[in-house]
Formats: structure tokens, C-alpha cells, sequence
């Protein structure tokens, strides 16, 4: 990513805030660019004076697939959940090709494009190094966590695609998987051999494939190499890759 100085850039309105900084979309003054700046934390310089360090992203616009029934005002299509459900696998099969475990997949930290279909996978703030697969505490929001997380045993891949199937039904339902009641939640995720409830309206295709992130014993769980093969969301490649092709001759064009 070309990196921008302060001095060519300006600050606009904020578009999100979490645990770990801000984020505030900002106009290159050179060009018009829009991208989004995240401010990460702070620091004391030698003058007494404070300092943040300021990360520049892409600027996603489509908001998150957590806002997908708030913005539909109805049911979601389940041919929208097969694309950008392709993505998350996608951007986890990668992450995890590369040592990383994200920890912490939920719908407000994947981010939509401008164009239909185009969704990526954001906020690695709770990331870390599979060989660090069992952290001194779990990581990341605890109504998408995995069992075996929540009982403090192991965070590894299998439990970001337990965070997918939670995901996908958030994706059509606009809620957290579970209902969230404090420690009387995070002790059915750990220890009552449950699962989140399935959307009614999922098909048997899309059943399948949460079933298939959903199962309690990691070692059961689908791969994400697997899940990209799944039925689901195998078809979804292919528009995929219509519509990157179609960006591309427009931007030519």
C-alpha cells in the first residue's frame, strides 16, 4: 500500500470505532482519493506531546454483512450469503495458509465494497501466529466464540470456522448466533454440547455447510480448503470472478 503523509491528507467524519482505534474516512489532497485512516493507540513523545499512529485502508463503503437485513428491510437472498460467505473463506483460507489465526470472524468485521458481491475481511487486532494456538485468555467477541475457546483450551483455524458458521447466520438473521445472557451464554458455547440455531430459511445446501463449521469438536470441522469446495458456496467462485473481470474492463475502459 503507497504510503501518504499527513500533510497531503485530510480527516473526515469517523465510520467506526473499536477496542483498538478509530477509523475516519480521509481525502487525499493531491488526487481526491478516498480511503479510511484507522488510529491505533497512542504514545508520549520526548516533548510531552501525544502521538498516534495513524494506519491507512482501503475504504469500504457497503458498511458490514452485519447490516445486511437492517439495510434489506427483509429476508437476505441466500445467492448474497453464498458470495460473501466465498469471501470470508477465502481471506481465512489465506490468513491461515500464513500462520494467522484472525480470532475474532463476526459479521461487523467484514467489510462490503462498492460492488455487489465484494466483501473482505477486516480488523486483525486480536490476530495471532497459530503457534501460539492457545492463548493466555481467549480472544475476540465471545457470542461468536468457539467451545473449545471459551473453555480456555485452544484458538486455532478451526475456531475462526466456527466464527464463520456463526457468521452466515448472522448474515441472515441480523443478530449474534446466541441470545446474549452474560455467563449463563458462555457457559451453554463451552460446556452444553449446543450449536447456534439454523436459520429455518437456509437451504439444505447452506444447512450443510454451517453444520459443516458448526461441529463442536474442532477435528470435525471442515477445513476452509474444504468449504471452498462445498456446493454452497463452490458456484460463488465463478461470479467472483465475472465481476473482478468486469472492473477491470470498466477501469480500462
Amino acid at each position: 500500500m503507497e504510503k501518504v503523509n499527513r500533510p497531503n491528507w485530510v480527516r473526515g467524519s469517523c465510520i467506526g470505532q473499536g477496542s483498538f482505534g478509530t477509523v475516519s474516512v480521509a481525502v487525499n489532497k493531491s488526487d481526491g482519493q478516498v480511503f479510511a485512516v484507522k488510529v491505533r493507540g497512542s504514545e508520549t513523545v520526548e516533548d510531552g506531546a501525544t502521538s498516534f499512529r495513524n494506519l491507512h485502508l482501503e475504504y469500504m463503503p457497503g458498511g458490514t454483512v452485519a447490516d445486511l437485513v437492517k439495510k434489506s428491510g427483509t429476508d437476505v437472498e441466500e445467492s448474497v450469503v453464498r458470495l460473501y460467505a466465498w469471501c470470508i473463506v477465502s481471506a481465512l483460507r489465506y490468513v491461515h495458509a500464513k500462520g494467522i489465526v484472525h480470532c475474532d470472524v463476526k459479521g461487523k468485521n467484514v467489510l462490503l465494497g462498492p460492488t455487489a458481491g465484494a466483501a473482505k475481511l477486516a480488523d486483525f487486532g486480536s490476530a495471532m501466529e497459530i503457534s501460539d494456538a492457545t492463548p493466555a485468555e481467549p480472544r475476540g467477541s465471545p457470542l461468536w466464540m468457539a467451545p473449545e475457546v471459551v473453555r480456555g483450551e485452544y484458538q486455532g483455524p478451526e475456531s475462526d470456522v466456527w466464527s464463520l458458521g456463526c457468521t452466515v447466520i448472522e448474515m441472515f438473521t441480523g443478530l449474534p448466533p446466541w441470545e446474549d445472557r452474560g455467563c449463563e451464554t458462555l457457559c451453554r458455547i463451552g460446556y452444553s454440547g449446543e450449536s447456534p440455531d439454523i436459520p429455518i430459511q437456509l437451504s439444505e445446501l447452506g444447512r450443510d455447510f454451517v453444520n459443516k463449521c458448526l461441529r463442536r469438536d474442532p477435528i470435525e470441522r471442515w477445513s476452509c480448503e474444504q468449504l471452498l469446495r462445498h456446493p454452497f458456496i463452490a458456484s460463488s467462485s465463478r461470479r467472483i470472478r465475472f465481476l473482478i473481470h468486469r472492473l477491470v474492463a470498466c477501469s480500462i475502459g
